[in-house]
């Protein structure tokens, strides 16, 4: 279940906002009984794609965010972007179910208004890169 996968690089992404120091958290989300060996590939897989290019999506993020700095978006939205920026130029996976998974990220991990925020962001970022 690559939604499962994506919750996996979200959960840790966000304790790495806290706690940059607990790198070995990954390894024990990945423990979990209900991914696939596939599924871990890929979390691995979108975790180094977020890290590889997390300053360059924080500027986007921040341009696109009109108004606001990049410190004002919650914490939550700012990690559900970073995947959804990362798999929209690192993978084959269809817009709109990148959006969408990501979105669901936001509903279920942040503030009622999220989803309309990390949709839009990421609607703007793929007419950008025009995937």
């Amino acid at each position: 279940m690559r939604s499962l996968a994506r919750e996996i690089v979200f959960k840790y992404l966000f304790s790495q906002l806290f706690n940059p120091s607990d790198e070995e958290l990954f390894t024990v989300l990945l423990n979990n009984d209900n991914l696939t060996e596939n599924d871990k590939v890929f979390a691995k897989d979108l975790l180094k794609a977020v890290e590889t290019n997390k300053e360059t999506y924080f500027s986007e993020i921040e341009s696109m965010s009109i108004g606001y700095k990049l410190n004002r978006v919650f914490s939550a939205d700012k990690c559900a972007i970073l995947i959804g920026m990362a798999e929209l130029n690192a993978f084959d996976t269809d817009v709109p179910i990148i959006i969408d998974e990501a979105v669901k990220l936001a509903v279920k991990f942040s503030t009622e208004k999220s989803s309309d925020f990390v949709n839009g962001i990421l609607a703007e970022y793929s007419r950008r890169i025009n995937k």
